[in-house]
């Protein structure tokens, strides 16, 4: 039994799936899972997790699940997050906007209203809508 004091074996039974059929995404949202599982006993823990679209194939809600699970563990870790979903970029303390023009990539930290028109974005595609905008000012207050 695994506790405070440690245990001497976890098995994980994944039925027959194997690891290496995993996903990047369900490998991370697995990975993410022990980590919240050890933080939850020990209540400690250090170190950065870079997480390349763990909300990929998820939805709203999900997305929104794994946002608050990161948003806990952020206290101990320093996370990078990739995602196209809005959910989870509006828990973010620091948003980038990672581009691409004429071949040549950017990056830029996005100041609060920037975050929020890039989260309409992702919300309504290129034409932002008025609800986007409203909603994306609500995922960024909840």
């Amino acid at each position: 039994e695994l506790s405070e004091c440690g245990t001497d074996e976890i098995c994980v039974s994944l039925c027959k799936t194997e690891f290496k059929n995993l996903s990047s995404g369900e490998t991370n949202r697995l990975r993410l899972a022990f980590i919240a599982a050890s933080l939850e006993l020990t209540n400690n823990g250090e170190g950065i997790l870079i997480l390349d679209e763990i909300d990929s194939n998820l939805s709203g809600k999900e997305a929104m699940s794994i946002a608050n699970v990161l948003v806990k563990i952020s206290k101990f870790y320093q996370i990078f997050a990739i995602s196209h979903q809005p959910q989870l970029s509006s828990k973010a303390a620091s948003h980038f906007l990672v581009s691409k023009t004429n071949g040549k990539s950017s990056v830029r930290l996005l100041s609060e209203n920037e975050k929020i028109t890039e989260l309409a974005r992702m919300i309504s595609g290129e034409t932002i809508t008025a609800e986007a905008l409203e909603f994306a000012k609500k995922l960024r207050q909840s």
